[in-house]
């Protein structure tokens, strides 16, 4: 037992003399925290999220926007602006009716919070369309009503144009000669005109039904679209530019140089094209966007002026289709990660809303108002979808369907 007690004894004498090896203490006793940050309202009161920019009003910020932090639902925004009072904010893509916003300052001990905030989809999946529909070129009368022509498959449907109208409800409306429309707009009166590559110009008379050949040409044509004096302008593959006068009367008004056209727009009193080089210069613009002048009312054309080398910027990327807005911008569809480029009249271009939409844009058109249908035809099947993008904006005339 005394042998036990002294054990005891000497376990405690070495444990009471050993040295305390505890790391020094965090806290700084002279520490003083920012004040904590106080949200007092968000304007606007929703957003579209990937694109919006909102102003956070409130007190305790940073002037320094690297010192601010504002999360959407736990996803970081990007602070482009700050004041004591004020936080101009850019939304990340995220979308829902109940979205929670905190900010952190730095230096602060608390988070501030708001919620609910809205963030709002600036692009829809239209309609019902899905991976079983193989849909090509489309057009917008002047309801609304979308048409889109789709080809024949392998299961039995048939090749045709359907009609959607404004709710989204699609159902038959023509019957098509050929297996699908390239480019196709609505003309004077309600008709559908469309183009399939080939020579032909086919006509849907308004209201639906068979369609009928229109006018046979001189080369084949991919697009096609109206002037202000009813003339169609036509291109395609055959590297030259027609017009079809209202009478029938067709001839050939412009010619370039192995250029294979699959895009035409007319905007300002002029012919906007876009095609790539089939031939083998490689010191030609081998794709990119050309013009030319309406000279009068019989759509006598002027000199060939290229308006934008699009190989040079995106070498790796197609050129797929093309609208024009009404401030001139031209907006290219392409297979590039953000899909929609815009070139503005000054020369510079840039992404449309960069990281929202997916690509490809393979063929598009513009409604009477700010909706821009997307005719999105990936190589991955279950992406293949019409898509509805508020563009913010509405688009040059389509003087077919005024």
């Amino acid at each position: 037992m005394k042998k036990l007690i002294i054990i005891f004894a000497l376990i405690f004498l070495h444990i009471s003399g050993c040295k305390n090896d505890y790391p020094p203490s965090l806290w700084d006793p002279n520490f003083e925290a920012e004040p904590d940050p106080v949200i007092t309202a968000i304007q606007p009161d929703s957003a579209f999220g990937g694109i919006g920019i909102i102003t956070i009003l409130g007190e305790n910020f940073s002037a320094d926007p690297r010192k601010n932090h504002v999360y959407f639902n736990g996803e970081k925004g990007e602070v482009l602006e700050a004041s004591a009072t004020q936080l101009k904010v850019r939304v990340p893509n995220l979308y829902g009716d109940d979205v929670v916003i905190k900010v952190r300052v730095e230096g602060a001990l608390m988070f501030a919070e708001f919620a609910p905030y809205k963030l709002m989809r600036v692009w829809t999946e239209y309609s019902d369309f899905n991976e079983y529909d193989d849909a090509f070129a489309m057009a917008v009368d002047a309801d609304e009503n979308l048409y889109v022509s789709l080809a024949q498959d392998n299961k039995g449907k048939k090749k045709k144009i359907v009609k959607v109208t404004p709710d989204g409800t699609r159902y038959d409306y023509a019957s098509t000669t050929v297996d699908k429309a390239s480019g196709m707009r609505v003309g004077p009166g309600g008709d559908l005109f469309y183009v399939n590559i080939l020579q032909a110009v086919f006509r849907v008379p308004a209201g639906g039904g068979q369609d009928q050949i229109y006018k046979v040409l001189t080369g084949g044509v991919f697009d096609l679209d109206f002037d202000a004096n009813g003339n169609i302008f036509l291109a395609g593959n055959a590297s030259k530019v027609f017009v079809l006068q209202p009478d029938k009367t067709a001839k050939i008004v412009a010619q370039y140089d192995k250029i294979s056209f699959n895009a035409v727009r007319v905007f300002n009193n002029y012919v906007y094209l876009a095609g790539s080089y089939t031939g083998a210069d490689t010191t030609q613009v081998q794709e990119g966007v050309w013009r030319n002048e309406i000279l009068n009312a019989e759509g006598d054309l002027g000199p060939n002026e290229l308006v934008f080398d699009w190989h040079s910027h995106f070498p790796q990327n197609n050129l797929l289709s093309m609208v024009i807005a009404e401030d001139g911008d031209i907006i290219i569809g392409s297979d590039t990660p953000d899909p929609l480029i815009a070139i503005h009249p000054d020369g510079r271009f840039e992404p449309v809303y960069p990281g929202v939409i997916e690509p490809p844009a393979s063929s598009m058109v513009w409604g009477n108002g700010d909706y821009l249908y997307i005719n999105r035809r990936s190589s991955e099947a279950s992406k293949k979808r019409i898509l509805r993008v508020n563009m913010l904006r509405k688009s040059a005339p389509y003087f077919g369907r005024q």
